[in-house]
C-alpha cells in the first residue's frame, strides 16, 4: 500500500467537520455559512474516494471492487448531483444554496437549480448532505470489511494474516521497527497471543469507528485481546 489508509479516515472526518457546522448553520441561520461550508463539504466528501483510490489503487482486488461501488454512486441521483456541485463550484464558482424557509425553530436551506445544474435535491441541504455522507461512509465501511488487513493494523498484525503471508511473529516484529524476539520474553509458546497483541498497540487502526457507529449503527471488527 503506497499510503496510509488514514488519509482516507482523514477525509471522512474533514467531511463530518463541515457536516457539522452546516447544521450549526441551520440552527442560527446563517444563510453565508450555510453557503460556504456546503461548498467545503461537497469538496471533502468527494475526496474521499480520491484518497481510497490513492490508497489502495494497486491492491489486489480493489479495481474490481472499486468499480462496482463507482457505478453505484454514478447511478444515484443524491451522488450525481454532489459531484456536480463541487465541479461547477470549484471550477466556476457558483453555489446553489440560496433560499430558506423556518421549520420548528430550525432553518430550512434548499439547494435552486440553475441552467448548468437543472436537477437538485427536493430535500433541504443539511438532509441531503447528511444522506450523501451516509452513502458515502458505507462506501469506506466495506472497504474496511473487504480491504481490513491491509489497510487497518490492527487486522494486518495478526497470527492469522501472518500465516496467511507466510511470515512469522518476528517478520512483524521488524515491520514494526523492533528487533526479532523483542515481544518473547518469557519463552512460552502459550503467550503468542499476547506477544500479538502487544504487537497491535504499535500498530495503527481505523479512526472513524465513531462515524460508522453514529452513522451506520456498525464498526469495523478487531481481534479479541487475550485477557489481562
Amino acid at each position: 500500500m503506497p499510503r496510509s489508509f488514514g488519509l482516507v479516515d482523514d477525509k471522512v472526518e474533514e467531511a463530518a467537520y463541515f457536516l457539522d457546522r452546516i447544521e450549526q448553520a441551520c440552527l442560527t441561520g446563517d444563510m453565508f455559512a450555510a453557503r460556504c461550508d456546503s461548498v467545503a463539504f461537497a469538496a471533502s466528501t468527494r475526496s474521499v474516494t480520491f484518497a481510497m483510490q490513492g490508497c489502495l489503487g494497486t491492491a489486489d482486488g480493489f479495481m474490481p471492487w472499486y468499480s462496482a461501488h463507482a457505478k453505484r454512486l454514478r447511478d444515484d441521483p443524491l451522488a450525481k448531483f454532489f459531484h456536480e456541485f463541487r465541479r461547477l463550484s470549484q471550477h466556476l464558482g457558483q453555489n446553489f444554496v440560496s433560499s430558506g424557509a423556518t421549520n420548528a425553530g430550525r432553518f430550512l436551506f434548499y439547494f435552486q437549480p440553475v441552467d448548468e445544474l437543472k436537477t437538485v435535491p427536493r430535500e433541504d441541504v443539511l438532509t441531503a448532505c447528511n444522506a450523501y455522507f451516509r452513502t458515502v461512509l458505507e462506501v469506506v465501511y466495506d472497504c474496511y470489511r473487504c480491504f481490513g488487513p491491509v489497510i487497518d493494523g490492527q487486522l494486518y498484525f495478526t497470527a492469522a494474516n501472518f500465516a496467511k503471508l507466510g511470515k512469522t511473529i518476528e517478520d512483524a516484529e521488524v515491520a514494526l521497527g523492533y528487533p526479532r524476539g523483542r515481544t518473547d520474553i518469557s519463552g512460552d509458546a502459550s503467550q503468542l497471543p499476547r506477544r500479538w497483541s502487544a504487537l497491535r498497540k504499535s500498530a495503527d487502526s481505523c479512526q472513524i469507528q465513531h462515524l460508522f457507529l453514529k452513522w451506520l449503527g456498525k464498526q469495523v471488527s478487531h481481534p479479541d485481546e487475550p485477557p489481562a
